[in-house]
C-alpha cells in the first residue's frame, strides 16, 4: 500500500483523499435528494423555454418582448432539450438532476484545487469538500430547478484554470468559462472584473511597474474570449428586447438606506448560519494574512477578493428576496477554501487543526447558532412552505387554464408555478416580466418601498382588463402592487374578492380547497379609474388589521376602525373582518350589524353574505338566509359551498324544484365535484323524476363505484320504477355526500 508523508506527520494512504472525495459526493447527493423541491421562480424560466420550443421566441406572453429571466444560457439549454423532443414533464425533473450534477462538478473542482494548493496535509485537507457537501444552502439550491449550480460550476472551473498557472491555455480556458458564467447569470461579468483586477494587481505590484507587452498579451487572452462570448448577447438583447439589461434589473434594483440595511441583515444572517457569527471566517483569514498566504502571487488572494467583492454586491442590492442564502452559493466553495486553509495556518498541532475542520462539518449541517431555529430546521421548514406554495399555485394555475380563454388575461404577483400551469396571458403586477411596469412605475401609495419588487402600475394593469387578479395570500393585499389597486375606484367597485373551489387530481389523488381571487365585474368598464383615494394610508391600516388578527383581536379591531375612518365609502371589507371577529367572540348582533354594513357599501362582499346566511339559518329565518345564498351563487358561480348550502336549505324547506335548479347549475359550473350529481339525483328522486334521478346517480357511481349511499339510492329508484313499486319513500332523509 502506498503511503505519503504529511508535512512531517505520520504517513497516510495515498488513496485516502479519493475516499474523502467519494464520501463528499455521496453526502452531497443524499443531502440534495433529501432537499428535493422546485422553487416557484424556476417555473418562470420553464415558461420562457416552452415558448421558445413553441416557436414564439424567448417571451413570457406571446407577442410581448420582455426579458423577465436572468439566466439566458440555462433557459436556452432547457429549450434545446424541448426542441430535440423531450417533453417538459421530463425536462423539469431533469433540470433538477442537472443541478445536482453541477453540484458534483463544483465539489470535484474544489477537491482538485485543495489537493494542488493546500499548505496542510493534502490527504486531510481534502476534508474541506465534506464541509461544502454538508452545507444545506448548497444542496438546497443545487436541486431547486434554478440555474444557481449551473452558474457556480462555470465559476469554480474558471477559478481552477486561472489558479493552475498563467499559461495561455489556462487563461483562455478561464476566460471562456467566465464568459459562459456571464451567459448563465449577469453576475458573471462581475466575476470577470474580479479576475481582471486580480491579474492587473498581480502583474503590477510586485515590480511596481507598468504592464509589459507580455502582460498585455496575456491580459488580452483573459479578456477577449469573454468579450467574444458575452458581447453578442448584449447586442442581441438590445435589438430584441430594446434594453441593455434584463427587465428584472429595472424592476428590482435601486440604492437606498433600506436596501443597504436589508443587505447587511442578509450578510449577518449568513455568517450566523455558516460563519459562527463571522468568527469562523475572520479568524482563519487573519491567520492566512499573517502567514503571507494572501499575497497576490497566491491563489487564495483571488478567492478573498472574489468573496469580498461579491459580498459588497450582495449588500448593495439588498440581499435576496428568496430565503436560504442563494446569493452566497456561487462563492461558497471559495468561502470554505479560505476557512479550511486558514485553519491549517492556526499555530496548533496538525491533529487539532484537523479536529477543528471535522467539527465544522456538523456545525455547517445543523447551523445551531441561528434563532429562532437552526439552519437545518429552517431549511426543512422552507421546503414545506415552498412545496406547499408550488402545489397550491400549480393547482390554481390549472384552474385558471380551465376558466380563461386563450385571449383572456389574469394578473398575479407570485408568478412562477401559476403562470406555467395556467398557460394564459398573465400580467406580472410586480413588473419582473412586464417592461411597462418596470420602466413606468406609479407612486400613488406615498409610502416607502418595503422590498425589492418596488414597481407597480395599477392604471396599466386595470387597462388590460384582466378577468381575475390573484394574490398569493388570498384576500389579503401584501405587496405594494396589490395594495395600490385599492386606491383605484375601478378596482374597489369593479373587482371583488371571490371564493372559488379548486379541484386538482394531477398527483393521482383528488385535492380540493377554496382559494380567493379578485373577479372582474361585467360593468367594470363603466367605473372610472380616477380619482386615487386620499389619504392612501387606509389600505396599510387594513393590511395591519388582518395581520394583527393572529396576535390579538383588540388591536385588530382598532386598526379596522381607523381604516374605516380614512377609507372611501365603497370599501366594505373592514366591516366584513369586524363581523368575523365579533362572530368568533359570540357577539352575533354586532357581527350582523357589521356584515350588513359591508354589503350595504359593497353588495359583493361574499363572505358577509355567507355569514349572514348562516346566522339567519340558525335563527330559522329561512327566506332571509336563502336571499343571501342566492347572491353567493350568483357572484361566485365556481364556489361549491354556495350551491351546497342553498340546495340543502331549499330541500329542508320542501322546495325541491328550486333545489333542483340550483344543483343543475352546480353540476354545470363544477363538474369536477361529483357530490353534486348525487345531491341532484336525490332531489329528482324526491320530485318523482326517476329516470333522470337514476341517470344522475349512475354518473356519480361511474366515478365512485363503491359509495354505499349512492348504491342504496340507485336500488330504491329502480324499485320505484318497477311495475310493482313500493310505497312512497321517506322524503325527509338525505343521502350521505
Amino acid at each position: 500500500m502506498r503511503r505519503s508523508k504529511q508535512n512531517g506527520g505520520p504517513a497516510l494512504p495515498t488513496w485516502l483523499p479519493w475516499v474523502i472525495l467519494v464520501a463528499a459526493v455521496v453526502l452531497f447527493v443524499w443531502h440534495s435528494s433529501s432537499s428535493a423541491f422546485l422553487q416557484d421562480d424556476s417555473f418562470i424560466t420553464y415558461r420562457y423555454a416552452r415558448n421558445v420550443v413553441r416557436g414564439l421566441g424567448p417571451v413570457f406572453n406571446p407577442g410581448e418582448r420582455t426579458e423577465g429571466y436572468t439566466n439566458f444560457l440555462w433557459m436556452m439549454l432547457l429549450a434545446l432539450l424541448g426542441i430535440i423532443g423531450l417533453p417538459f414533464s421530463a425536462i423539469i425533473p431533469l433540470s433538477q438532476v442537472i443541478g445536482v450534477l453541477c453540484g458534483v462538478g463544483i465539489i470535484i473542482f474544489f477537491f482538485l484545487f485543495v489537493r494542488r494548493h493546500t499548505r496542510g496535509p493534502p490527504a486531510l485537507a481534502c476534508f474541506a469538500t465534506l464541509i461544502l457537501s454538508s452545507n444545506g444552502a448548497f444542496a438546497y439550491w443545487c436541486v431547486s430547478g434554478m440555474e444557481t449550480a449551473f452558474f457556480t460550476l462555470f465559476l469554480a472551473s474558471a477559478f481552477w484554470f486561472y489558479a493552475r498557472d498563467s499559461s495561455p491555455r489556462s487563461l483562455l480556458a478561464a476566460s471562456a468559462l467566465l464568459g459562459l458564467s456571464a451567459l448563465a447569470r449577469p453576475e458573471g461579468a462581475l466575476f470577470m472584473a474580479v479576475f481582471g483586477l486580480h491579474y492587473f494587481l498581480r502583474a503590477m505590484f510586485p515590480k511596481r511597474g507598468f504592464f509589459t507587452a507580455r502582460h498585455l498579451s496575456r491580459f488580452a487572452l483573459l479578456v477577449l474570449p469573454f468579450v467574444a462570448l458575452v458581447l453578442p448577447l448584449y447586442v442581441w438583447r438590445l435589438s430584441y428586447y430594446g434594453y441593455l439589461f434584463p427587465n428584472t434589473y429595472y424592476a428590482k434594483t435601486g440604492a437606498s438606506l433600506a436596501y443597504l440595511k436589508a443587505g447587511i441583515d442578509y450578510l449577518v444572517n449568513f455568517h450566523k448560519a455558516y460563519g459562527i457569527w463571522g468568527i469562523g471566517f475572520i479568524v482563519p483569514v487573519v491567520f492566512l494574512a499573517v502567514r503571507r498566504r494572501l499575497r497576490l502571487s497566491e491563489p487564495l488572494s483571488l478567492a478573498l477578493l472574489a468573496v469580498l467583492v461579491h459580498t459588497l454586491y450582495i449588500v448593495w442590492v439588498g440581499g435576496d428576496v428568496l430565503r436560504i442564502y442563494r446569493f452566497f452559493v456561487p462563492v461558497l466553495f471559495l468561502f470554505y477554501l479560505l476557512v479550511s486553509e486558514g485553519i491549517w495556518q492556526l499555530p496548533l498541532p496538525r491533529t487539532l487543526n484537523f479536529l477543528i475542520l471535522v467539527g465544522l462539518m456538523p456545525l455547517t449541517f445543523i447551523g445551531p447558532l441561528t434563532s429562532p431555529r437552526t439552519v437545518h430546521a429552517d431549511i426543512l421548514r422552507n421546503l414545506r412552505l415552498e412545496g406547499g406554495l408550488v402545489k397550491k399555485m400549480s393547482a390554481t394555475g390549472r384552474w385558471f387554464n380551465r376558466h380563461l380563454g386563450e385571449d383572456d388575461w389574469f394578473g398575479c404577483t407570485t408568478i412562477g408555478a401559476v403562470s406555467w400551469h395556467a398557460d394564459r396571458n398573465m400580467v406580472d403586477m410586480l413588473g419582473l416580466t412586464d417592461a411597462n411596469i418596470a420602466h413606468n412605475p406609479e407612486n400613488i401609495l406615498e409610502a416607502e418601498w418595503h422590498w425589492k419588487e418596488r414597481n407597480y402600475n395599477t392604471a396599466y394593469v386595470l387597462g388590460l382588463k384582466p378577468r381575475f387578479l390573484y394574490f398569493s395570500t388570498g384576500i389579503k393585499p401584501s405587496a405594494e402592487a396589490e395594495r395600490a389597486l385599492f386606491l383605484r375606484p375601478q378596482f374597489r367597485r369593479g373587482y371583488y374578492a371571490c371564493p372559488v373551489t379548486v379541484v386538482d387530481a394531477s398527483e393521482g389523488r383528488t385535492a380540493q380547497f377554496v382559494e380567493t381571487v379578485y373577479r372582474r365585474r361585467a360593468d367594470a368598464d363603466s367605473i372610472p379609474l380616477e380619482p386615487v383615494a386620499q389619504p392612501t394610508g387606509f389600505i396599510n391600516l387594513y393590511l395591519d388589521g388582518i395581520n394583527f388578527l393572529r396576535v390579538g383581536t383588540d388591536t385588530a379591531i382598532k386598526l379596522f376602525r381607523r381604516c374605516i375612518e380614512q377609507a372611501p365609502p365603497d370599501f366594505g371589507y373592514p366591516f366584513e373582518w369586524l363581523g368575523q371577529v365579533y362572530q368568533s367572540q359570540g357577539r352575533t348582533d354586532l357581527a350582523v350589524e357589521n356584515y350588513k354594513e359591508a354589503v350595504r357599501r359593497n353588495d359583493r362582499c361574499i363572505t358577509s353574505h355567507i355569514s349572514l346566511a348562516g346566522i339567519y339559518a340558525d335563527r330559522k329565518q329561512t327566506d332571509r338566509a336563502v336571499e343571501h345564498l342566492r347572491k353567493v351563487v350568483a357572484y361566485a358561480p365556481e364556489y361549491h359551498e354556495g350551491y351546497a348550502n342553498l340546495s340543502a336549505l331549499l330541500g329542508q324547506s320542501g322546495n325541491h324544484a328550486a333545489a333542483e335548479t340550483v344543483l343543475v347549475a352546480a353540476v354545470e359550473y363544477l363538474p369536477e365535484i361529483p357530490d353534486f350529481l348525487l345531491r341532484l339525483g336525490w332531489t329528482r328522486y324526491q320530485l318523482g323524476k326517476l329516470a333522470q334521478a337514476e341517470s344522475d346517480v349512475g354518473r356519480y357511481l361511474a366515478l365512485r363505484p363503491n359509495d354505499r349511499s349512492a348504491l342504496g339510492l340507485r336500488d330504491e329508484i329502480r324499485r320505484r320504477r318497477a311495475p310493482a313499486a313500493d310505497p312512497a319513500p321517506d322524503r325527509g332523509r338525505v343521502p350521505r355526500t
